[in-house]
């Protein structure tokens, strides 16, 4: 890449950040994302905030991977808390799963879905992914034994 070329690459940061400043989220991901090797990470940040404030999870993740900055866990397990309450499943599991949820979180969806018939092996699937730990390898030992 030559001067001229950083110069721009350089500019075109500034520009994204202007538009992030002003609330134009989308044409600043499309900077940020062109001349992603020089964004700072406060940048990053910044954008997944206000992706996060607009709901636009999705996005926020997708930045995260990108700027290589930290999901915002707590803002997502929130959000998967609030559909729970709502009995919205489907969106809580995914919310919990990107926001990488506690035991207690999966146990209560797990309770929550074993309480209706119709929701049995989706139960089950998630205890065995979440709360059911590996048999230990003394168990294992012995049952092989036998």
């Amino acid at each position: 890449m030559g001067p001229k070329s950083m110069h721009a690459s350089h500019s075109a940061v500034l520009i994204g950040r202007g538009y992030l400043e002003h609330g134009f989220l989308d044409v600043a991901m499309r900077f940020f994302v062109r001349n992603a090797a020089l964004v700072e990470k406060r940048d990053w940040n910044l954008l997944v905030e206000r992706l996060m404030d607009r709901h636009r999870i999705v996005d926020a993740v997708r930045v995260c991977e990108l700027g290589d900055v930290p999901v915002p866990c707590v803002q997502l397990l929130a959000l998967g808390d609030g559909y729970l309450r709502r009995k919205d499943f489907e969106g809580a599991i995914r919310l919990y799963e990107l926001g990488e949820a506690d035991r207690e979180r999966w146990a209560r969806v797990v309770d929550l879905l074993a309480a209706r018939p119709d929701q049995e092996r989706r139960a089950i699937a998630l205890a065995e992914r979440y709360l059911v730990r590996e048999r230990p390898e003394v168990e294992l030992g012995l049952a092989a034994a036998s």
